[in-house]
């Protein structure tokens, strides 16, 4: 599987992780996927920006009511649901032990953005505690 991100939907994503930092930036991202040539592509269409309700460096959590409206928002607008970003403001673009242990959408993409120095890299939950990275173009 491959992840488009366009260019103006990484930096909506760097930009929020910046203004909350020293805390977890998080969000959700919808769009569309397809089968070209065999192969599964999902590109990136919008970005939904989150609150982190455990204003925490080492974690996040998205609201339930604020995820539901998301979800449905993006049914509404016959888009798919990609998946997950957030960032980590002090380590790696790795999936922490705390992401293994929380994340639950399996099948889904998890996009993690490292701020020191600045680096994305996306993951597909295989199972639960268990990750994958996957194919991630910015364009």
């Amino acid at each position: 599987m491959t992840l488009i991100l366009h260019s103006k939907n990484f930096e909506t994503i760097v930009s929020h992780c910046k203004e909350e930092e020293p805390i977890e930036a998080c969000g959700i991202i919808s769009g569309q996927i397809r089968n070209c040539d065999g192969k599964i592509v999902k590109e990136v269409h919008r970005i939904y920006r989150c609150k982190n309700k455990l204003h925490s460096p080492i974690e996040y959590k998205i609201g339930a009511e604020e995820q539901l409206r998301i979800f449905s928002e993006i049914n509404d607008n016959c888009l798919d649901l990609l998946g997950f970003y957030h960032s980590h403001p002090n380590t790696s673009s790795n999936p922490s032990k705390i992401d293994e242990k929380r994340a639950n959408y399996v099948g889904y993409s998890y996009l993690i953005l490292s701020l020191h120095p600045i680096k994305i890299s996306s993951w597909i939950l295989e199972q639960q505690g268990f990750f994958t990275k996957e194919k991630l173009n910015i364009i």
